[in-house]
C-alpha cells in the first residue's frame, strides 16, 4: 500500500453558534466541531476553500494534522454536511483519533477487471456496494479496496464481503456481514418476453370491434 501524503489543515476556535453561523458561511467560513472518545468537543471554523482543497485528497480515510491555537491534533474527517442544491459544505465533523485505538471508517470500493459473463452478453455486473465499513488502526486505513469482477463468470458467481482482499490488520467493521453482496451478475428476460407480447398485440389488433 502506497504511503499517504501528510495532510494538515489550519482551523480556529469558533464562538458563533446555531443561527449565527450563517454569517460565517456568507464569508466563506465553515463551522465545524472536533470530537472523540474521552475528549471534550471543540467548536471550530475553517476556510471553505482550504478545506475543499484538502478534502479532495483526504476524504474520510486519511489522517489530517489539525492545527488549532498552536497545537496539532490528528483527526479524521468524520462527516461533511452539504447544501443539497449547491453542494457547498455547511458543517464539518472531525474525529480526534487515538493511535492506540482501532477506528471504523468507510472506505470506497474500486471495481477492476472485466467479467467474461458480461462480455459475452449474459448479463450486467451490478455493483451492490460502493463503499464498506472497515475496522483497523488509524495508521493502517486503506485509501480504497479493489474488487476484481473478472471472477464473475455466471449468475451463480457472487462476490461477498468475505471475498474482499483486505490489507493486514484491516477487518470488516462491526455489523458488516461476511455474506454482504458486493457484486453480482444481473440477467434479464425482457427480450425473451417480447415475441409473446408482440403476438398478443397482433391478435388484439386483428380482433373485430365490439358492438
Amino acid at each position: 500500500m502506497a504511503t499517504k501524503e501528510k495532510l494538515s489543515l489550519d482551523v480556529s476556535a469558533r464562538t458563533l453558534r446555531k443561527k449565527n453561523v450563517q454569517k460565517l458561511r456568507r464569508e466563506g467560513i465553515i463551522p465545524g466541531v472536533v470530537h472523540g472518545k474521552d475528549f471534550e468537543p471543540v467548536h471550530v471554523q475553517v476556510d471553505e476553500r482550504s478545506f475543499e482543497m484538502l478534502y479532495r485528497k483526504a476524504h474520510g480515510t486519511s489522517l489530517v494534522n489539525l492545527n488549532l491555537d498552536g497545537q496539532t491534533q490528528q483527526v479524521l474527517i468524520h462527516s461533511v454536511f452539504r447544501d443539497k442544491l449547491k453542494g457547498t459544505p455547511l458543517h464539518i465533523e472531525f474525529l480526534k483519533i487515538d493511535p492506540k485505538r482501532l477506528v471504523t471508517v468507510e472506505v470506497p470500493l474500486v471495481f477492476t477487471g472485466v467479467s467474461s459473463a458480461e462480455k459475452e452478453g449474459k448479463g450486467k455486473v451490478a455493483h451492490e456496494e460502493t463503499s464498506i465499513h472497515l475496522k483497523c488502526s488509524p495508521t493502517d486505513i486503506p485509501s480504497e479496496i479493489e474488487v476484481d469482477i473478472s471472477v464473475i463468470v455466471d449468475k451463480h458467481t457472487v462476490i461477498h464481503a468475505s471475498d474482499l482482499k483486505l490489507p493486514d490488520g484491516v477487518h470488516l467493521g462491526h455489523g458488516v456481514s461476511e455474506k454482504k453482496v458486493i457484486a453480482s451478475l444481473v440477467t434479464t428476460r425482457v427480450h425473451e418476453a417480447a415475441p409473446v407480447e408482440e403476438a398478443a398485440a397482433a391478435a388484439a389488433e386483428g380482433a373485430p370491434a365490439e358492438g
